[in-house]
């Protein structure tokens, strides 16, 4: 599943292109992809000029006129395409977006159909009702308010890495690669780490993430960015995906393990596992 670094990745190749542009039509060609009435959607969406794009968490936001946004999760292998208007849409492209005086489309592609397209209308302060449970961003909750919310909690710190509505925007790779940095085991109890070892989580959560943005993303399987091209940061990935093999730290070897039903990646000898109480 694109994480925020793919996303971000995808919004600003967005944001480069089309900002500015005013939609002609949609083709719909698969509803389940797109939330409510197939009709209603393409014909509220025609005629608005997208303003700007954005990101909240693994959403992709545009915003439009009329007070309106338009919201894609990609889910696990959606993709946004901008391709010539004469290229043949493949079989898994799923909805084509036109635009006034441009020769390009927008297409929305999804191999495994869970992908999701949401049009609504925003509320008070630009506000957008669906994205409203969503937790802070990693990159711009504090330190302090990081460890806070961590310790308020009684689970497992892998587990609540992935809660969207604790934290938006980290997925599997990240949470994967940052507490492997920060040297704790996956199935550490929240509320049993320190503040230090948390503030080492916070800071190699950020540095990771920032890397990935700057690499372009992830691509392990399906990901690439408005271009079709692919990312480069799986070629810097300390354990996610390198079960069997050496860790570069300690020469132990990855392991690959079930963690709130959740495959995880972890050196055993850097992220010692937690003590059971008898």
């Amino acid at each position: 599943m694109p994480e925020l670094p793919e996303v971000e990745t995808i919004v600003r190749g967005l944001r480069k292109q089309l900002v500015g542009l005013e939609f002609s039509k949609s083709e719909v060609r698969l509803a389940k992809c797109v939330h409510g009435a197939e009709d209603s959607f393409c014909s509220s969406l025609r005629g608005r000029k997208i303003l700007s794009f954005s990101r909240r968490g693994k959403n992709i936001i545009f915003h439009l006129s009329g007070r309106a946004a338009l919201i894609i999760h990609l889910r696990m292998t959606g993709q946004l395409h901008i391709v010539p208007r004469h290229q043949t849409p493949d079989k898994h492209t799923h909805a084509v977006f036109f635009f006034k005086k441009y020769p390009y489309q927008l297409r929305f592609n999804d191999a495994r159909q869970f992908g999701r397209i949401l049009l609504e209308e925003k509320g008070e302060g630009e506000e957008i009702p669906s994205l409203k449970k969503l937790g802070p961003e990693p990159l711009e909750v504090s330190g302090r308010e990081f460890v806070r919310r961590v310790q308020s909690k009684r689970q497992m710190i892998k587990p609540l890495l992935l809660d969207q509505h604790f934290l938006a925007g980290v997925g599997n790779i990240y949470a994967d690669e940052s507490l492997h940095q920060a040297r704790i085991h996956p199935r550490r109890n929240s509320a049993t780490l320190s503040g230090q070892s948390l503030l080492r989580l916070y800071g190699a959560l950020r540095r990771i993430l920032r890397a990935a943005i700057r690499s372009g993303g992830t691509s392990v399987r399906s990901y690439v960015d408005s271009t079709g091209a692919p990312g480069r940061f799986q070629n810097f990935l300390h354990v996610y995906q390198r079960e069997g093999e050496h860790c570069w730290q300690c020469g132990a070897t990855i392991v690959r393990e079930p963690v709130g039903g959740r495959s995880s990646f972890f050196c055993p000898h850097c992220q010692p596992a937690p003590r059971i109480k008898k």
